[in-house]
């Protein structure tokens, strides 16, 4: 953890209980209806990054015994519980899920039975009819390439909304819409140091690469926010 003061000691975690996996799952609803209250559009679960829905799917970080671990059925349990509760809390159209096959978060590296973990989770997402799929791929940082087959696989059996991100430019993107590999594509990081990022590929401006990642997840006012627009 990072606060202004800098790297913080974490407490080692334990297995939630029978009584925790239900008011976690409450928290995931509860947050859910604050955020639509507020205003925003919808909610994206984040099941990607090492964050909890994904420790629960890795059989690294997952070594539970009962109903929740063990099997890929039982490890995604979690996820497509809390997906169908907060689904239901404010509705289907309303609400997506980041996935990060081949993420590298600590020490939740791949394993042999991801493609067809990816694809039965993608499968009973795909039954509770939410909105979208945003599948991750953080090659460009590190991990390990996501296999087109899993890609494909996630678009056989997700009939709704596709997004597929990581490292895509202009050209690239378009391509792989109308490929059908996607419906959508997700850019982040070069959002950071091109905060006008839409005009620039709307109108073919050339793209900032100057980024100091030294000023991520850091405190001060330095970063994000002090990057130029482009000027001709």
């Amino acid at each position: 953890m990072k606060d202004a003061e800098g790297l913080k000691d974490a407490p080692v975690p334990d297995a939630l209980s029978p009584e925790e996996l239900i008011s976690t799952q409450q928290e995931y609803v509860q947050a859910s209806i604050n955020a639509i209250k507020a205003g925003f559009d919808g909610v994206e679960l984040h099941g990607a990054n090492g964050y909890l829905l994904e420790q629960f799917l890795s059989p690294f970080s997952n070594v539970r015994t009962d109903n929740y671990g063990g099997s890929i059925e039982n490890r995604a349990r979690f996820i497509l519980e809390t997906t169908k509760k907060v689904s239901e809390a404010i509705g289907k159209d309303k609400t997506g899920i980041r996935l990060s096959p081949f993420g590298a978060a600590s020490d939740m590296k791949p394993y042999p039975e991801i493609e067809q973990t990816y694809e039965y989770l993608a499968s009973e997402l795909n039954k509770l009819g939410i909105l979208y799929i945003h599948l991750v791929d953080h090659s460009g940082m590190g991990a390990p390439v996501v296999p087109v087959i899993i890609k494909e696989a996630v678009r056989k059996v997700f009939t709704g909304t596709l997004i597929l991100s990581g490292d895509y430019a202009k050209d690239r993107a378009e391509l792989h819409i109308e490929e059908g590999r996607a419906d959508l594509i997700a850019i982040g990081r070069p959002f950071i140091n091109n905060p006008d990022l839409v005009e620039r590929l709307k109108n073919d401006w050339p793209l900032s690469t100057e980024l100091d990642t030294n000023t991520f997840y850091t405190a001060g006012e330095k970063g994000y926010t002090d990057y130029p627009t482009y000027t001709k």
